[in-house]
């Protein structure tokens, strides 16, 4: 049975990041992820794509992704998200950044995210 492009968001926020769950990054990302933001385009291979997972979990002794609000797109391949990532780095300093992203899903996998960037603090 394959996953719905939600449920491989849900997946991809809330169990390989906050499970910090690497075996199940490789298997939810594409062959490669297209990463937008304003003015550039940044395409990762599979590899590179786990190995990004890999070198932001190893900064924090403790990041959690909180879902305030998931959006699936009616194509079946879009999900949009509002996060709140409370996170503790390696020296203690506890930190909170929020954003929204979007991302596309083809197949079960995760093959483009645009991202125009996250500021510290929380939501209001």
């Amino acid at each position: 049975m394959s996953r719905t492009a939600r449920e491989v968001v849900e997946l991809y926020n809330l169990v390989v990041w906050n499970d910090r769950d690497v075996a199940l990054a490789e298997e939810l990302l594409g062959d490669s992820v297209i990463r937008h933001e304003v003015g550039e385009a940044v395409v990762l291979t599979h590899a590179e794509a786990v190995q990004r997972v890999v070198d932001h979990l190893e900064m924090f002794d403790e990041i959690r992704f909180d879902l305030n609000l998931v959006v699936a797109g009616d194509d079946g391949e879009h999900v949009a998200i509002v996060y709140q990532s409370p996170m503790t780095l390696k020296d203690g300093t506890r930190v909170d950044v929020g954003s929204m992203e979007i991302f596309r899903v083809v197949d079960g996998r995760i093959t483009e995210v645009w991202n125009c960037g996250y500021k510290q603090g929380v939501w209001a």
